[in-house]
């Protein structure tokens, strides 16, 4: 680290990961404001169109005025639900709050490197390409706009969110010579870990995630079908001879309702939250296969990295950091 220039590399993608932290938190408030705004007007506009059908249905005839007014809030709440449903709100605000985070973590991960002892860091090097690759992940998993690089809402395949470079499994990892505080068994341990995060961690949260997005999907289809058909019924009843003000004003309550229980359940968050949750195991995992690919020499000294790890996981730092009859390696969350 005593090159100065890699120290100016570094402290140059510390500072780009400070701002993009900021930049981050402040679109994420955003978005959780536009998850609230939307969520009262649909609520607001639904129940007032289901007011006028319900009186609508109370009168002697059909008045064309509570109709039109009817059709014109349903059709407005459906285009809402619409937008809400396509977007997801408040997975939106997870999304940037996420980011926010992990990029606040790899700045304040590099100020804390600069200030170990160099015989116990990684190679200088190496750390300024890693975290470079780190950052550039970020930016790819996490993009501010929302078009036309936004994440999937409603991916086809469900994977870990992604927060660090993938290893290059193709490489041989090199054995420990018991130095740089390398052993045999520190770099079993951290094995056995990464294979457990693998099979075990990271395949829960993707299973979660997948199981929240199902439903998710299907009430995001309903609420908007249910505000449309309520506009259409509100309309018809226009026509003479024909009482449909109260059953538009039933599917405007199940449109209310199917929507309350999507955006303001915020079940896309908790689809993000899961495939966060997977993404911090997946970025882990991928952390020690690639540090077990690196020269011993070269790498970060093995019984701060055994303890880095054990902390990550919510962990004390022992040996072996799990039991066999324990089913995750992970007790975070």
């Amino acid at each position: 680290m005593e090159d100065s220039r890699l120290l100016a590399q570094l402290r140059n993608i510390a500072l780009a990961a400070q701002d993009r932290s900021e930049m981050h938190a402040i679109i994420g408030v955003q978005r959780d404001n536009w998850n609230k705004l939307c969520h009262m007007t649909v609520n607001m506009t639904t129940i007032a169109a289901a007011m006028l059908a319900a009186m609508n249905s109370g009168v002697g005839s059909t008045s064309l005025s509570m109709s039109v007014a009817a059709f014109l809030l349903n059709g407005g709440a459906a285009g809402f639900m619409y937008l809400a449903s396509k977007y997801q709100p408040s997975q939106l605000a997870e999304e940037q709050r996420t980011a926010s985070r992990f990029h606040k973590l790899l700045a304040r991960d590099i100020e804390t490197t600069l200030l170990i002892d160099p015989r116990l860091r990684k190679d200088a090097h190496l750390y300024t390409e890693e975290v470079m690759g780190r950052l550039q992940a970020l930016d790819v998993g996490f993009p501010l706009p929302l078009k036309p690089n936004g994440l999937e809402k409603f991916p086809k395949v469900v994977a870990p969110s992604v927060l660090g470079p993938v290893a290059d499994l193709a490489e041989t990892e090199i054995p420990a010579n018991n130095t740089n505080g390398w052993t045999d068994a520190i770099t079993k341990d951290l094995q056995r870990t990464a294979d457990k995060l693998q099979t075990s961690d990271i395949a829960k949260y993707v299973r979660a995630a997948r199981n929240k997005e199902t439903p998710n999907k299907r009430l995001a289809i309903a609420a908007p079908v249910f505000a449309v058909v309520a506009a259409l019924l509100s309309l018809a009843g226009c026509w003479p001879g024909i009482q449909l003000a109260g059953v538009a004003a039933a599917c405007s309550i199940v449109a209310v309702l199917v929507s309350s229980f999507s955006n303001g359940g915020q079940i896309g968050m908790i689809f993000e939250l899961y495939r966060n949750c997977a993404g911090y195991y997946a970025e882990m995992e991928q952390d020690i296969q690639s540090t077990m690919r690196i020269p011993v020499c070269q790498r970060e000294d093995g019984e701060l990295y055994h303890q880095k790890i054990a902390l990550q996981l919510g962990r004390r730092d022992q040996m072996p950091l799990f039991s066999s009859e324990e089913k995750t390696a992970g007790k975070l969350f």
